[in-house]
């Protein structure tokens, strides 16, 4: 006998509940997807360095540069450096072991260049300035090049010692006989020796070689108006005797602040003809040297200062900003 009872259909197994309309998934249109995929592939290289820079890897190639640098292995210590600023750009650790391992492969310009940039990424870096010193130095005495040779005759050139600085920028053209600096250092120095033909010749083979030499046709044109006045020789002044050299250094800060940066650098110069230990001097002809647009003078005058005073903060920060000043006349491009 057939049941006839009615079974609620919600609880009846053989019942198939009604469909209900699912909401069918949106489809994104083809167009869009491909702008998509290729803004992804676009940006892919700045998120991989960004995601780089939060994450760096422990400093292993670092560590096994300062190993090999221990071992005399320099070429490979190196090589690990430079493995180490692909991960990190910004080492400043790795470009000092980079400057320090150049210097002992006798590679001098190298060795600079590399604690340089150290300097620019850490200015506070004692161990960068301790090898930057050095291998200064070292390139001066051990092997003398033009450059260190011009260095030292600036150096002299700055003390008013006019014939020494016209001996050491010789020496200078003997090893680099198209040096513009150096014959342009030697029309300066003639020029104060009063011999003014020989001033001109200089300023004329330093334009020459360099005929952008803004500072060599100043010197030119120095040189022809007091041949052309009939001056006679115009040596240095003697020094007052009531004069000190701490005397001249405040005027020459004095000098300074008011903004007669010449006047500065020629009081500086004079205080050290007084006393030529003063560190605070040569900072002074570092500081006016950056502002007159002379970086090159600025290095040679704040490494100066550093040799004398090795903790004079004033100087090294002198130092970073000619630095920098370099740099950026580098990175210039032509015409701008």
């Amino acid at each position: 006998m057939m049941d006839n009872t009615q079974l609620d259909p919600a609880l009846d197994p053989t019942v198939l509940p009604s469909p209900v309309a699912y909401p069918q998934p949106a489809v994104l249109p083809y167009w869009l997807f491909v702008a998509w995929l290729a803004l992804l592939i676009a940006t892919w290289p700045l998120a991989q360095k960004q995601w780089a820079r939060k994450h760096v890897p422990p400093a292993a190639d670092l560590a096994r540069s300062f190993e090999l640098f221990r071992q005399a292995r320099f070429p490979e210590s190196i090589a690990a450096a430079q493995r180490q600023l692909k991960l990190d750009p910004h080492s400043a650790e790795a470009f000092v072991n980079m400057g320090i391992a150049y210097a002992n492969m006798g590679k001098p310009d190298e060795a600079i260049a590399a604690t340089q940039q150290a300097l620019l990424l850490k200015p506070d870096s004692e161990l960068a300035w301790n090898n930057l010193r050095w291998i200064l130095q070292r390139r001066a005495t051990a092997n003398p090049t033009a450059e260190a040779w011009e260095d030292e005759a600036f150096a002299s050139y700055s003390a008013g010692n006019y014939g020494s600085c016209v001996e050491l920028a010789n020496r200078a053209l003997r090893l680099f006989s198209t040096y513009s600096k150096a014959f342009n250092l030697l029309s300066v120095c003639y020029l104060n020796l009063g011999e003014y033909d020989k001033a001109i010749a200089n300023a004329r083979e330093a334009i020459r070689i360099e005929p952008a030499f803004a500072l060599a046709r100043n010197n030119l044109n120095l040189a022809l108006d007091r041949k052309a006045a009939g001056h006679s020789p115009q040596p240095p002044p003697p020094l007052a005797s009531s004069m000190t050299a701490e005397g001249y250094l405040a005027s020459s800060a004095n000098n300074y602040r008011i903004g007669r940066k010449r006047q500065c650098i020629d009081d500086a110069r004079a205080a050290l003809r007084l006393n030529p230990s003063l560190a605070l001097a040569w900072n002074n002809i570092a500081a006016c040297s950056n502002d007159l647009g002379r970086p090159d003078d600025a290095v040679t005058a704040a490494m100066k200062a550093l040799q004398l005073q090795p903790d004079l903060q004033l100087a090294r920060n002198n130092l970073a900003v000619a630095l920098n000043l370099k740099k950026q006349s580098s990175q210039r491009k032509p015409g701008e």
